[in-house]
């Protein structure tokens, strides 16, 4: 308990790096070699859970950043804080994340096969024509879907002051991370940086919305 009240009383931005700490811990999983946490269970295993881990991966997808500022919307006007500075302060990290990516997916690591590449040869029965879903062969490090994730629920955190409401986001996180493994689309590896790049940006985009709101900001965090 005490561990979290300690949590609680983390202020923004500096739970974010009690968080980086955290999923840092998961590292050996990244390092777990492909493969070995991938063809144990996924789509093709457990094909019954197609469609809710299709469902939980589309939260990581671009569109649901509308979702997002419009909650954003919702929780400034609830909580009366400067509705203006939130919603530039999240197209700044959107807008972070979205040149991340476009750098190490492009620029960077545009050969780094995905599984369905990776894995040149399938075991028997493992059919992806059988979902009603796009296999993508390259550009896989790191996990795009990830990396929007992990923006969402990172900002989201700057509104909720109970360790458990932190927590509960961060496992949200990793379970939309984990919906790109279960699905065949990206290694471990792939979703464990997406975490952290998605972190870095919400950092970083803190760092300069200080700055460009500096009047506003102690409104916003206390």
């Amino acid at each position: 308990m005490q561990f979290l009240k300690l949590l609680s009383a983390i202020r923004s931005p500096k739970y974010l790096l009690f968080f980086g700490a955290l999923h840092m811990l998961l590292l050996p999983l990244a390092f777990a070699g492909r493969g070995t946490l991938e063809l144990p269970f996924n789509l093709f295993i457990a094909p019954e859970l197609f469609p809710t881990f299709n469902i939980i991966t589309f939260m990581g997808d671009g569109w649901f950043a509308l979702v997002i500022f419009v909650l954003i919307w919702i929780i400034a006007i609830q909580k009366k804080r400067h509705i203006t500075s939130e919603l530039i302060h999240f197209l700044i990290v959107s807008a972070l994340m979205g040149i991340g990516i476009y750098v190490f997916k492009q620029l960077i690591f545009p050969d780094v096969t995905r599984p369905i590449a990776h894995f040149t040869s399938l075991p028997d029965g493992w059919n992806p024509a059988d979902f009603s879903l796009s296999f993508h062969r390259f550009r896989s490090f790191p996990s795009g879907h990830t990396a929007s994730a992990a923006i969402y629920g990172f900002f989201l955190m700057r509104f909720v002051k109970h360790a458990y409401q932190r927590m509960l986001l961060y496992l949200a996180i990793l379970v939309v991370g984990y919906s790109r493994v279960f699905l065949f689309q990206h290694f471990v590896a792939d979703v464990f940086a997406g975490v952290l790049l998605g972190l870095i940006c919400v950092w970083c985009g803190d760092w300069i919305s200080q700055r460009i709101f500096n009047k506003n900001r102690k409104k916003i965090d206390g």
